[in-house]
């Protein structure tokens, strides 16, 4: 059976990966590449096949990962081309993929090319620093947008920490003209998430986050109103088409990434015209005050931080947020992933487990998709794929609360 290719993901280090930046509208170029456009278009300079199994060879280092999903295009032979998982990276210049039958020849000819697809999401509206995603699969019982501010406000100053500003909005006209339920939502302010208020470095600026910039990495105490340092930060995508996680630090040379999400979740309801969430930092505080911001990130720090959902259990909304938070299966209460030996492991068994979404009042509303827990302190090496059961799975380092863990998500099947 040839690997699923639904679930792909990216990395910072890929060939002509976008990078973000101490400079605002890099969250956008970053989701543009992976969730719509696909990027890291290189030539291949031979497609040679052993049976079902094709090894492409390219001119330089190619920085794919081992199951990774790629792109091949150009191929006069047809069934060489389209999108298959890499099964092994032999060397820096080739990897190998398998084919659904043996092919026609052996050798491909023709202008050949290899890339990194996009699941397919789509970016109806947008204008400068700003964007709206939304998922293409019109069989979701909901498909409300992502909107993402990543531009300076007025309020602001441009040497402050850099984030975008996030929410879940049911529907949209244009980029900046919004209907519906909008979860982060104030009715008593309702551009609270939106606009800036105040100045220097009182100003608040935003209620739900996406950090890539801050003076401090993710695991330590910081403001944003101390400016961050130049240059380029770690970041992880994981995607299909009806939801996606990116995974981010916020500071040089660190590997303990925020989680942040969005997408359709798993409801645990008969009828559910909502099971949308958003991981997000979720901190409504001026720039000058001090906080981890590990512990406003739900998928890794559990019952102590807010996750965002579209709307209610009882699919209400107004005039309060929906909010929510996750919690993993374990013999005891779990607050953070990847940081104690919680569970024995034996054998060279890695315990981890799903996580599961709590509304108020302890209502179980469903699973967060692809997301588990690990019950180990960081037994598994950072972006090293594994497979268990012919699935695969891809260890992640996070920031688990205010430390340092780790979160394990799947793949799809081998």
């Amino acid at each position: 059976m040839v690997a699923s290719t639904d679930i792909k993901f990216y990395v910072h280090t890929n060939n002509n990966a976008p990078q973000l930046t101490n400079n605002y509208g890099c969250m956008i170029d970053v989701l543009d590449a992976c969730l719509v456009n696909g990027f890291g278009n290189q030539a291949v300079s031979s497609l040679t096949a052993s049976g079902t199994t094709v090894t492409a060879t390219f001119g330089s280092a190619h920085n794919f990962m081992q199951y990774q999903v790629i792109k091949i295009t150009g191929a006069a032979q047809t069934e060489y081309n389209g999108e298959f998982r890499i099964l092994t990276v032999p060397n820096d210049n080739s990897i190998t993929f398998q084919l659904a039958a043996t092919p026609s020849v052996n050798t491909a000819t023709g202008t050949i090319n290899c890339s990194l697809p996009p699941p397919g999401w789509l970016k109806p509206y947008s204008g400068t620093g700003k964007a709206a995603y939304r998922s293409a699969n019109t069989l979701l019982a909901s498909r409300p947008y992502l909107r993402v501010v990543d531009e300076l406000d007025p309020a602001y100053n441009a040497s402050y920490a850099k984030y975008a500003k996030v929410g879940i909005v049911e529907d949209m006209t244009d980029i900046d003209t919004m209907f519906g339920v909008q979860s982060p939502y104030d009715n008593v302010n309702p551009n609270k998430n939106w606009v800036g208020t105040g100045s220097g470095s009182t100003a608040i600026n935003g209620w739900a986050k996406w950090y890539y910039a801050r003076s401090v990495a993710p695991t330590g105490p910081g403001n944003d109103a101390t400016a961050p340092t130049t240059g380029n930060r770690a970041w992880v995508i994981v995607a299909n088409k009806d939801w996606f996680y990116i995974l981010n630090s916020t500071a040089v040379s660190n590997t303990d990434l925020l989680a942040y999400g969005f997408g359709a979740f798993e409801s645990a309801l008969n009828t559910d015209s909502a099971n949308t969430f958003l991981s997000c930092a979720y901190n409504y505080a001026g720039a000058s005050l001090s906080f981890y911001v590990g512990e406003a990130v739900a998928l890794t720090r559990g019952a102590h931080a807010t996750l965002l959902l579209q709307r209610k259990y009882d699919m209400s909304a107004v005039p309060n947020t929906a909010q929510a938070s996750s919690v993993a299966l374990s013999y005891y209460t779990e607050t953070t992933t990847g940081v104690n030996n919680t569970v024995v492991s034996f054998a060279g068994n890695m315990p981890f487990a799903p996580v599961f979404i709590f509304e108020t009042g302890s209502i179980f509303r469903g699973q967060i998709p692809n997301l588990h827990w690990i019950f180990q302190k960081k037994p598994l090496t950072h972006l090293t794929p594994f497979t268990k059961s012919g699935q695969i799975y891809l260890p992640i380092n996070v920031t688990s609360n205010t430390q340092s863990g780790q979160i394990v998500m799947g793949l799809g099947s081998l």
